[in-house]
């Protein structure tokens, strides 16, 4: 048994990639890692059929490609599917690896096979790294190409390219050389051409000490991974519209990096995070990040959809059901003998002080109002810190006024003028859900 083979039945076993009887969807374009892959595939005995990519970017050469992995799954008795893709114009590799992968995945729920198997090895990982690193990455950025990724196995990253290469002399596996891999247009071959022989040279063992290296960093991301979900599970907390995350569990400096991989789940990149992490305390302070509002209140993060309310106010001339933003304001006119206390939610107002048109909006810097049981004006501003209202929260305050006149801060306090009385005969009664 050839050494890689030996190698081979290692790694995929130990690392439970192939299962006993699962049956194995091989990535195959015909070029030394692909070969390679099915050979090996084919001497350990699983059973495979090979899935093969026409993306026709290299006119006759690509059609050449398909022609002799048709050529060599006849020949073996394996089955092989071809599929031939117009990928028009712009990003070409990123349509093409999405499109790959689509497919690939049509195969696998159409013939039920188990695993989808792809040539990626040490090189590539090590490239990937570098890629990241030169754009800058976390530490998932630092551990190179994934062994595996749900249905998707990669069973090579235990060898590096020149060990390929050696085994496909050694046993006389023939493969298709694909041109385009020698321009450095891409960043992945300008790593592979330029970069990559030039470490090879600070360091001849390059490969062997980056997959020790990588190993460990592995082991270092699963220790964060696992710090990360005790902290979503203990501290993070679903509302009725978003997020809230106390920040009671952060003790040193090593935290910021346990909160900017929290943090990344709502789209904050890493600089974000640390001006987030040195925030911490400042009630008031905002991050606007993808979807996300993020809000510091004392020791606190709200995270709340980034969708203001798109009206500046609704003026309103009778009762009836109206809609303001994401909420419905049912309106309508009781007998005072009708009115039951039920909600925060639900104001009901002396018909004779509140008259139409009454006008729904946004509170702004500078309202007041006289709250209900107070005999002076006091500012909105001022009420909400009274009542604990958090700074995220802040935003979604409604105000209902009549006459110019602040009647209620929607859900929290009616005005004072406005309240129902004893000489109250009719009441307006309005109900937010």
């Amino acid at each position: 048994m050839h050494s890689l083979q030996k190698q081979f039945h290692d790694y995929i076993h130990s690392n439970h990639l192939i299962e006993k009887d699962e049956k194995v969807l091989l990535a195959v374009s015909g070029g030394l890692d692909s070969m390679v892959m099915a050979r090996l595939f084919l001497d350990e005995g699983i059973p495979v059929s090979l899935a093969h990519c026409n993306f026709g970017l290299r006119g006759d050469e690509s059609d050449a490609d398909e022609a002799f992995v048709m050529k060599w799954a006849d020949n073996h008795h394996i089955n092989c599917f071809v599929k031939a893709f117009d990928l028009g114009s712009g990003s070409i590799q990123l349509k093409a690896r999405n499109a790959r992968y689509e497919w690939f995945s049509e195969l696998l729920l159409e013939y039920n096979f188990n695993k989808i198997a792809t040539a990626h090895h040490l090189n590539d990982s090590l490239e990937t790294v570098l890629i990241n690193l030169s754009r800058g990455t976390g530490i998932r950025g630092l551990t190179g190409i994934s062994m595996h990724n749900d249905k998707v196995v990669r069973p090579l990253l235990f060898a590096s390219k020149e060990a390929l290469h050696t085994y496909a002399m050694d046993l006389g596996v023939e493969w298709r050389e694909d041109s385009s891999n020698q321009k450095t247009d891409y960043d992945r071959n300008l790593i592979r051409h330029e970069v990559t022989p030039v470490l090879m040279k600070l360091n001849p063992s390059l490969f062997q000490t980056f997959s020790l290296t990588s190993e460990r960093v592995n082991h270092a991301n699963d220790i964060v991974n696992l710090k990360v979900e005790e902290i979503v599970n203990q501290y993070l907390h679903q509302e009725k519209d978003g997020w809230k995350l106390d920040l009671d569990w952060i003790s040193n400096g090593s935290d910021e990096l346990v909160l900017a991989e929290v943090l990344s789940s709502f789209g904050v990149n890493y600089v974000t995070a640390k001006e987030i992490f040195e925030a911490r305390g400042k009630s008031g302070k905002s991050f606007p990040v993808e979807n996300w509002l993020i809000t510091m209140d004392r020791s606190t993060i709200y995270f709340d959809p980034n969708d203001d309310l798109d009206f500046d106010e609704l003026v309103i001339d009778s009762e009836g059901e109206y809609k303001v933003g994401e909420r419905i304001f049912e309106i309508s006119k009781i007998d005072k003998a009708d009115v039951q206390f039920n909600s925060e939610y639900e104001g009901f107002f002396d018909l004779k002080s509140l008259k139409f048109p009454i006008r729904i909006r946004p509170w702004r810097e500078g309202d007041r109002f006289q709250p209900i049981g107070m005999k002076g004006n006091k500012k909105v501003s001022a009420f909400l810190i009274d009542e604990k209202i958090p700074v995220s929260k802040k935003k979604e305050i409604l105000i209902l006024e009549s006459n110019g006149e602040i009647a209620w801060v929607v859900g929290h306090r009616i005005a004072n003028p406005f309240k129902i009385t004893g000489q109250t005969k009719q009441v307006l009664s309005v109900t937010v859900s």
